[in-house]
Parts: C-alpha cells; structure tokens; sequence
C-alpha cells in the first residue's frame, strides 16, 4: 500500500513539474498555438508616428488572426519602451537598434543598467533622421543650425537623443532645443517659435506630408564629410537617403541619418506565444502593408541589422523556415 501511494505521489509531483515547465520561455513541450484571450502591452510612439501606426496594424492583426489583445500605448520612443518593459509595465515594444544596443551594453542613455531581459522578435523599418525647416528661413545646410532654435522629440525618443549628438559630432551649437512631438514641430515651425525641426520616422512622414500642404519646406542633406563625422561618433548608426521626389520641391535623392527598428519583448514571455506571432507576423505581411508601407522592412534579410538576441520563441520560427542565424542573435 505505502510503495502504491509512494508512486502516485511521484505521478502527481511529475504532472506538476510539467505543467509549470510549460511556462518557460526556453521550452513548452506541446507548442500551444490557442491564445484567445492573452492580454499584452506594447510600447511604440507618438500617435502619428510610423511606430504608432505599424504597432497599431500590428495589434490589429494578433488580434484578427489569433485572438490576442494588444494594447497599443502611445509613448516618447524607443528608450522609454525598454525601460517599461525592464520595469514590468509593457510586454512589447518598438525600438531602434541604435538605442537597442546601447541599453544591451548598458551606455549612454542606460547608464550603467544593462536591458539585458530584452529580447528581438523580427527586424521592422528603416527610419531616417529628417533635418527640415520653411523653405524661407535661409537655412540650407546643417552648419546654418548654428544658433538656431531646435525642435526635436522628448527625452527618451530617438530624435530627441539623436538630435544633440549630431550636432556635437559636427561641432555645431544651436541655440536651444525643445522636446515636442512631430506634429508639434510642425506647429512650432508654422508659428515661428522654432526654426529647424528634427524627427525620426519612416518614409513618407505623415507630419512632414501634412506640414508641406500648409508650407513650403525644406529638407537639410547631409555632405559625405557630415555623414562620415557622424557616423565614427555613432556605430550602431547608418546612412541612408530619401528618395527623390517623395516630397514637394525635392526631385532628388536627400543623403541623411538612417536607423534600423526591431520589435522586442520580454524574455520570459512564453515561448509559443512569441512564435506563433512571429510565424502570424511572416505569413500576412501584405495585410501590414496595406496598413504601412513600412512593413516591406519586416524581412528575414534584414536580420543581421538586429542587435539584442532573438527570443528563443522568434528563434524557433526562423530556424523551421531554414533561416541561416547570424551568431550575435542567438
């Protein structure tokens, strides 16, 4: 009789170790695939921000196709969604790789803290840095900042964090700087209280579109020797362009600052969960598309700009689907 309880009692303890194991982000054993249900927070940007808008679709999509909630919180940028997801408050969130790498190595904006619970679902857009102003100002090159007044995103966003270190890279001093949101600049411009605005975004900006139907506008390249000081001060940067003829007056190709996204969760998220919305993410791009062009960016090729490691969940979909992993990703 004691050896038969002795054996369900090692059934019983077995059948619960299971069951808590199957939380783990490292392995669920039965790949659950039904979350109907499953609540998340996701952190992205100002409400008119491409962050914003592709979350949104995004959340849209997991809900349409899988039952999960998504709750979209409109937040200054990409370094107050990691330390939101640091502190427990969001699940998700959109970030560029830039700061991305920065909290991983614990500098700069991290100070010493390492986010280093944060993992990468899937590589999102390119944003490029947009240096604009009135086309009457009298201000055609970067150099002309100087003494000006500048508007750019709060503390935390990438262009508010951004826009200084350009300028301290090319030894430029502005007279001052104002966190406001992209709408906002824009506002500022048109009522004169600023004279350069600064936003980071995906192409087109909505805002940008916005403000050239009220103004003339003006978007400030930047020279291969801008590019290059840049560049050496900042290495999880890039450069890049805005195409020709994407706004008004501009028939050419404008050189600027780019900056690669990646949308990340937490470590401990549950590892089935992470990969059936991947796989989800992969197979209705069109669909997020439709919502932001900027989604043609959610591309296994571009892997190798992420930065933090994939989420074992995100891992287990790129290695069934026969993608080769770059080494600093797993």
């Amino acid at each position: 009789m004691k050896r038969t309880i002795s054996v369900i009692m090692a059934i019983v303890m077995m059948v619960i170790l299971v069951g808590c194991g199957s939380n783990s982000a490292e392995s669920t054993g039965a790949n659950k695939t039904d979350f109907k249900g499953t609540r998340l927070a996701m952190g992205t940007s100002s409400v008119s921000s491409t962050y914003y808008i592709l979350g949104t679709g995004w959340a849209e999509l997991m809900k349409n196709k899988l039952g999960v909630e998504v709750s979209i919180e409109a937040t200054p940028g990409g370094i107050t969604n990691m330390q939101s997801m640091k502190s427990g408050d969001m699940d998700l969130g959109l970030t560029t790789c830039w700061l991305a790498g920065q909290g991983m190595d614990g500098t700069n904006w991290a100070n010493g803290t390492k986010y280093d619970t944060i993992r990468t679902m899937f590589p999102t857009h390119s944003s490029v840095m947009y240096i604009f102003t009135l086309a009457s100002s009298g201000i055609n090159t970067i150099q002309d900042v100087e003494g000006k007044r500048v508007a750019c995103g709060a503390a935390g966003s990438t262009s508010g964090d951004a826009a200084p270190l350009v300028f301290d890279a090319l030894g430029i001093k502005p007279a001052s700087y104002t966190g406001l949101s992209s709408t906002a600049t824009c506002d500022a411009l048109k009522d004169g209280t600023v004279d350069v605005g600064i936003g980071v975004t995906g192409i087109p900006a909505s805002w940008l579109l916005d403000l050239e139907t009220a103004k003339d506008i003006k978007i400030i390249p930047l020279s291969d020797e801008d590019l290059k000081k840049i560049l050496a001060d900042q290495p999880y940067w890039a450069a890049g362009k805005i195409p020709g003829g994407t706004y008004k007056n501009h028939a050419d190709d404008i050189p600027c600052i780019a900056y690669w996204n990646e949308a990340i969760c937490n470590a401990d998220m549950d590892a089935d969960l992470v990969y059936t919305m991947v796989k989800t993410t992969f197979e209705n791009l069109e669909t997020l598309k439709q919502v932001d062009k900027n989604a043609a960016g959610i591309d296994v090729a571009n892997l190798d700009t992420m930065v933090m490691p994939l989420h074992p969940g995100a891992l287990r979909y790129y290695e069934e689907i026969g993608v080769k992993i770059p080494d600093k990703l797993k």
